[in-house]
């Protein structure tokens, strides 16, 4: 006979469905006392973790000053003062999922990488450790920040918030377009005296605690401790002024980049226009590219200034047209005795394309294999030069290259021109249908880049698109006439025999 078959388990089950309820009430109750699924961490553990993956950067003491230190720009946090850059709390202490966030998704735009290929119980643990650097300020209970009701972005919204970008001026730090060119950048520090550059409104996916709309406006609402970025709860007219703002700011660039892989430039009829502003470059598909800083030999650039170009084509029986665009917050006016750098790009090309996928060294070619350089700078305008590597550059002579650049509102827009034919040996030919290698390098004069201190790729290849025949156009409309003329006579047969 089964246990419950006299009615005496029916108890026991009951006992069990309620011991069972009670644990899940437990595991609730424990949800809501640790928020956001926030774990307990252990401390000691986490110092092994600390110093096998921190201590490089924060130091052993957790005081900013590791042997890597010197070289990061901006510094590594200093832990021992217990300010945090990114939390969502009123008061100054992070919660534990603060730490946690941050520590998973890393710190766009610094050396900080996001640490989720650690397991999360070394991350939790991890946590635990980084308070006992400053065990005082973490006594303090963390205060939730409120957010206003949310308001979901429209036109009507973006408008509101671009007056009140310039109205608590935001402009005087980010620049009137969000690209970090305000006139105060200048004077900018942290709370330890470095230097510190207001962030690039318009690449929101370097946004330290995330790109999103609510994300945005937490930042809006915190500030950011340690920098120049204030709360601004208090400078908006109304509390729903937040949302507005942060809506607007969210439409000054996307949440993510895109970068290309592989570059075209599109088959042109007539002219190519040489201004940088013409409709004409507007109709065709940008192209980011992601650039990073030269590291490989000395000077190097740990903290490079230009991270991305956009690249526009274009291409004629004639000639061949690239249309670039970067982002660089001062423009560097370069007079006679030359005692500013210039800023600078270069479009860097094999001086003769090699069958198959042999290229020649990325960092402006090696001794056996030149680079054919097209290179654009402040104070000369557009030159052509090979290089057998970044201190060998040759000038050519006769250079048929023009550029025409404009800068506004902290970015240049350059159009750089070249026949498309070579003038000889040292020329490349640009032929459509051929992939051809290219890469880039940058340099921004007003942060001191100049030789190999730059930013720079590796290769890419770039592809001259044929032009498109009007066949596609004309061959569907006639093959569906025949088609239908041909169905009509045999229904008209048919009918004839019926």
């Amino acid at each position: 006979m089964r246990p419950d078959s006299t009615g005496l388990g029916r108890p026991h089950r009951a006992a069990r469905t309620l011991f069972a309820s009670a644990c899940l009430v437990a595991v609730a109750l424990l949800a809501v006392a640790s928020p956001a699924g926030a774990q307990q961490g252990d401390a000691q553990a986490g110092k092994a973790v600390y110093e096998k993956k921190c201590a490089l950067c924060h130091g052993e003491k957790g005081d900013g000053k590791g042997p890597a230190a010197d070289l990061l720009d901006p510094r590594p946090r200093d832990f021992t003062t217990g300010i945090y850059k990114i939390r969502t709390t009123l008061n100054k202490a992070p919660t534990d999922r603060d730490l946690f966030d941050v520590i998973t998704r890393g710190m766009p735009g610094t050396f900080m990488p996001a640490w989720d290929i650690l397991p999360e119980k070394d991350r939790w643990n991890l946590v635990a450790d980084l308070k006992t650097f400053a065990p005082d300020k973490f006594k303090e209970t963390p205060k939730k920040q409120e957010l206003p009701k949310e308001v979901a972005s429209s036109p009507e919204s973006i408008k509101r918030g671009k007056e009140m970008y310039e109205a608590i001026e935001c402009n005087k730090c980010h620049g009137a377009e969000g690209r970090a060119d305000g006139p105060s950048r200048a004077e900018l520090k942290d709370e330890w005296g470095h230097p510190i550059r207001p962030a690039n409104l318009t690449k929101r996916w370097n946004f330290r605690g995330g790109g999103g709309r609510a994300e945005i406006a937490m930042r809006l609402a915190t500030g950011v401790l340690g920098t120049p970025m204030p709360s601004f709860v208090d400078s908006v007219e109304k509390p729903e002024d937040l949302w507005h703002l942060a809506n607007y700011i969210a439409s000054l660039g996307p949440e993510a980049p895109n970068y290309a892989t592989l570059l075209s430039a599109q088959a042109a009829k007539g002219d190519i226009p040489n201004d940088p502003d013409a409709e004409f470059w507007r109709r065709i598909a940008p192209q980011n590219i992601p650039l990073v800083g030269q590291v490989t030999i000395d000077p190097r650039n740990f903290n490079p200034s230009i991270d991305m170009v956009v690249l526009r084509a274009a291409w004629n029986d004639k000639e061949i047209a690239f249309h670039v665009v970067w982002d660089d917050p001062t423009q560097s006016a370069v007079d006679a005795a030359r005692k500013a750098l210039p800023d600078a790009v270069s479009l860097q090309f094999p001086r003769k394309v090699a069958e198959g996928a042999e290229r020649p060294y990325f960092l402006m070619g090696g001794d056996a294999d030149a680079v054919y350089l097209l290179r654009w700078e402040t104070g000369k305008g557009a030159t052509e030069a090979t290089a057998n590597g970044p201190t060998r550059i040759t000038p050519l002579a006769g250079s048929e290259a023009t550029g025409t650049a404009v800068y506004a509102n902290g970015q240049y827009r350059l159009v750089l021109k070249r026949p498309l034919a070579s003038k000889g040996p040292d020329r490349p030919t640009f032929q459509p249908a051929v992939f051809l290698p290219i890469a880039f390098q940058a340099w921004d004069g007003g942060a001191g880049e100049t030789g190999t201190k730059m930013s720079l790729t590796s290769w890419y290849y770039l592809r001259l698109e044929e032009p498109q025949s009007n066949r596609r156009f004309v061959v569907p409309p006639v093959v569906a006439i025949l088609t239908l003329a041909a169905m009509l006579l045999v229904v008209r047969v048919a009918n004839k025999r019926a």
